[in-house]
């Protein structure tokens, strides 16, 4: 019982940890402290979203090594925080809360099952068809009116902090600067090529001359961020399939923002399901001369 119960704690905390791809509990811990630091409301609603998220995959009993991976907890998560960043708490939103996270796992398990790369899909789906029956005239829910971002004038050092905030919808510099710390700890390599995922996203949102407030606030910075976490590595090519990655979540986001979406993670997405057959191509013409140069050293 007592390792049952220890297994569940860490699958919790690597649930927030997975938000940007770290199955460390650790990274998790530091994650919900920064939430909780930026907003009690925020923190407690991702908490309650992940325990559901979790408790629903054990009671579907999908695969425990996913489980404990914290695979059933991300998106749970995201969807937790972001329904009470749009809406006003009440009865009827934690209601939503409960079953929009016990949704994200179904399609989560769903796309474990097939190995499909989902990522944070179903954050985004539950999301998006939360946002649009909670704004039906005859439901209304009061939404929240002002976000609170730290951040008076331009500065790159500044954009960064932010630009890792609001992948999980915090505002404040110290909220941000605790997310990149709690990557870093995981995977030094990852914190770094999302740091310079972010430079090169600003350079493109300035370029494309976006809103200098929506720049400054990390709007068009967040999804670079995933991207890079994602796709870093050792390899040279790594850093060109970031940069690939960037482009396309940078512009995917200019274009999303200019038709009036809600964007969340789509763009980065878009970004990782371009990059999908790229990377099997990679991993097969790397498979290939392996074989080669075996086969003429034998």
């Amino acid at each position: 019982m007592r390792d049952q119960v220890l297994a569940y704690i860490k699958a919790f905390f690597r649930g927030f940890g997975q938000i940007m791809l770290q199955g460390n509990a650790w990274t998790g811990i530091l994650f919900i402290g920064a939430i909780l630091y930026d907003s009690t409301l925020m923190g407690f609603a991702g908490i309650l979203a992940n325990v559901v998220g979790v408790a629903t995959a054990k009671i579907l009993k999908y695969d425990e090594d996913h489980i404990d991976n914290g695979l059933f907890g991300f998106n749970a998560s995201l969807f937790g925080v972001a329904l009470v960043f749009y809406f006003e708490a009440n009865i009827w939103i934690w209601m939503t809360l409960i079953l929009g996270s016990m949704l994200t796992t179904l399609m989560m398990g769903f796309a474990l099952k097939r190995n499909l790369p989902a990522f944070t899909f179903p954050f985004i789906a539950v999301t998006w068809i939360s946002l649009y029956i909670l704004s039906i005239p005859q439901l209304a829910m009061p939404t929240v009116s002002q976000h609170f971002v730290d951040i008076q004038e331009m500065d790159d050092f500044l954009i960064e902090g932010h630009a890792f905030g609001q992948v999980i919808f915090q505002g404040s510099l110290i909220a941000g600067l605790i997310f990149f710390l709690g990557v870093f700890m995981s995977n030094p390599m990852a914190a770094l090529y999302a740091f310079a995922a972010v430079i090169i996203s600003i350079y493109l949102s300035h370029y494309g001359h976006e809103s200098e407030t929506m720049i400054s606030n990390g709007t068009f910075s967040f999804n670079a961020v995933l991207c890079g976490i994602a796709l870093s590595g050792t390899r040279v090519r790594d850093g060109l399939y970031v940069l690939i990655a960037v482009v396309i979540a940078t512009y995917c986001d200019h274009v999303l923002v200019h038709y009036g979406w809600t964007t969340l993670t789509f763009p980065f997405v878009v970004a990782m399901w371009a990059m999908e057959p790229v990377k099997r191509l990679d991993k097969w013409i790397v498979g290939r001369f392996e074989e080669t140069f075996k086969s003429r050293l034998s």
